[in-house]
């Protein structure tokens, strides 16, 4: 029984921390953008954070790790702002990029709600949209950068490590068992053959082609301007206002100004911030990330799957 109640108590403290690491390393800005309604009526503009790597599913957010961005939350946030019927989608970006996949659904949950012509989407980019980042400013009506924000990095990158020669040095032997001769077209066992190259490649380059089409829909610029800039390289964001990958330059609250704009708002917006998350929704995912496996099984929100093949990515 005094082993039940100080499990428990470790449990209770264990929360406590984690909603304090969450708290303590929020923007200092969510505080006065989360919510801010005066007055009856519902928010005009919908803020929505795109902070951190970009990745599919529940983002796995340690006790004191870094942050991640879910394409699952943000593509949840983004159809609770649609049901509220805000005027305009102000996207926070400040993001190095992710996963190819994750970045695509996020995309193209926006183009799909700027399609439809009914909410004005804005990006405000940070210190950093790159790759993905980009990826998912790309389906804006409108970007605006700092002029010293880190962005384009348009390409796709595959990590591949061989450690055979270390494994040889060390004494260290491998033994596979599979179903077909590319089950383990990833080892880092052994050297990567030709045909599989081939086949990585033609992979890396027909999401490369997404991508292109994804900037090439989403800033309305033809193919032959933008495939010159996108060849992987970095650009300030002065520098990428000039090529036409954004719109203006300026700071949080110029893009705010500017979705108002688009959205024909007058005054000041009434703004809520859709990914700040509640309690219990951050802290359980971080809680069960530092307990023992016996443990978190216990507090599981979602069932888990493993991979063993690498995700394309889009971000350096």
């Amino acid at each position: 029984m005094r082993t039940d109640r100080i499990f428990a108590l470790f449990l209770i403290a264990a929360c406590l921390l984690a909603a304090l690491s969450g708290w303590w390393r929020a923007p200092r800005e969510r505080a006065s953008t989360s919510l801010t309604m005066d007055g009856a009526g519902s928010a005009q503009v919908a803020i929505i954070d795109v902070y951190g790597t970009i990745a599919d599913g529940t983002p796995d957010e340690g006790l004191f790790g870094s942050r991640a961005a879910s394409a699952t939350r943000l593509i949840k946030a983004i159809r609770s702002a649609e049901k509220d019927q805000v005027k305009a989608i102000l996207l926070r970006i400040n993001s190095p990029g992710g996963t190819a996949a994750a970045s695509q659904m996020v995309y193209e949950e926006l183009m799909r709600l700027r399609k439809a012509g009914k909410i004005k989407i804005v990006t405000g980019m940070g210190d950093v949209t790159a790759s993905g980042g980009y990826y998912i400013a790309a389906a804006s009506d409108h970007i605006v950068a700092n002029p010293a924000t880190t962005t384009g990095s348009i390409g796709v990158i595959l990590h591949v490590q061989n450690v055979q020669k270390l494994f040889d040095k060390l004494g260290i032997g491998e033994t596979t068992i599979q179903s077909g001769p590319r089950k383990d077209i990833l080892s880092p066992f052994r050297p990567m053959r030709p045909d599989e190259r081939a086949i990585l490649q033609a992979l890396v380059d027909d999401t490369y082609q997404q991508f292109l089409s994804a900037v090439v829909a989403g800033r309305k610029m033809p193919l032959d301007k933008i495939k010159p800039l996108a060849d992987g390289r970095v650009f300030t964001g002065s520098q990428a206002q000039k090529v036409g990958l954004v719109d203006s330059l300026g700071n949080y609250q110029d893009a705010l100004t500017k979705a108002a704009s688009l959205a024909g708002i007058k005054g000041e917006p009434k703004t809520r911030n859709y990914t700040s998350g509640s309690f219990f929704e951050g802290v359980f995912p971080r809680l069960e990330s530092k307990l023992p496996g016996w443990a978190s099984s216990l507090l599981a929100h979602e069932p888990k799957a493993g991979w063993n093949k690498i995700p394309l990515t889009l971000m350096e």
